[in-house]
């Protein structure tokens, strides 16, 4: 009797990790299929996607130890990437890791579409130290997260991740994985989010001076599970569709505690 209820016990365990495998494997597949560019500066600037949208060095900008790998460093005097033109979007999720080292209190680029026409996407840190998304022709126009990078954030590494839907009329600011704050729009568009720049703007006095890594862009809204998974892993292991390797290693150990029983 003892000897089954440990039987049930192992089997209920091994069909939880299953499970969660499965739950894996659709995440990872469900970012992977809506990623539209996604650059891991791994001393390059080539879009780890299917898409082919590779970006281009822009002023002096260099490879450094990054959150994941290498990142991009940027001096704040005209570095940064210049990315290609990119389908219009009603719904957007874009996530990278920052980490600011300078020009504390004037305006720095994460990413911004060159010009400011309908629907062009700016998401920039403001002289405030805001972190914001701006949509042109959007009401509002800009909306802000709460939590600012400013000296207290200096040279500390932040995941931050806006997910924007014009159907929900809603804009979520992620930070570190975890959900920072809402806006809501009265009137709204697609988003346009290339060509751009990421850490500058064509128009000039906006550069990004810090670190820049694990940057991505996906065409649609993701969950707060996917937010968390890429707040916590790279995008190499994202975007390969690799499940967990520890969860495999369970598995392994329990199926062979189900055989010793018989």
């Amino acid at each position: 009797m003892f000897k089954r209820l440990i039987l049930v016990a192992i089997f209920a365990l091994c069909l939880m990790l299953i499970s969660t495998q499965i739950v894996g494997f659709a995440e990872a597949q469900g970012l992977k299929d809506s990623a539209v560019a996604a650059w891991s500066f791994e001393g390059n600037f080539k879009d780890m996607t299917d898409n082919g949208n590779d970006g281009k060095k822009l002023g002096k900008t260099t490879f450094v130890v990054g959150k994941f790998g290498k990142a991009i460093s940027l001096s704040g005097k005209g570095d940064g990437v210049i990315t290609p033109k990119l389908v219009s979007m009603n719904e957007v999720t874009v996530a990278h890791w920052s980490k600011c080292t300078g020009r504390i209190g004037a305006w720095r680029v994460w990413i911004n579409v060159d010009g400011w026409q309908k629907g062009a996407v700016h998401h920039q840190l403001y002289p405030g130290n805001q972190i914001g998304w701006s949509i042109h022709t959007n009401t509002p126009t800009d909306v802000q997260a709460k939590l600012l990078i400013d000296d207290k954030q200096k040279n500390k590494w932040n995941h931050i991740a806006v997910v924007y839907s014009a159907s929900q009329k809603t804009v979520k600011f992620y930070i570190n994985g975890e959900l920072n704050s809402e806006g809501k729009y009265t009137s709204v568009g697609p988003a346009i989010l290339g060509p751009a720049r990421i850490g500058s703007w064509n128009g000039g006095g906006r550069d990004y001076q810090g670190e820049i890594d694990e940057f991505a862009i996906f065409n649609t809204t993701l969950s707060a599970t996917h937010i968390k998974s890429l707040a916590t892993k790279s995008l190499a292991t994202i975007l390969s569709g690799d499940t967990s390797v520890e969860a495999t290693g369970k598995l392994t150990t329990v199926w062979a505690k189900i055989r010793a029983c018989h």
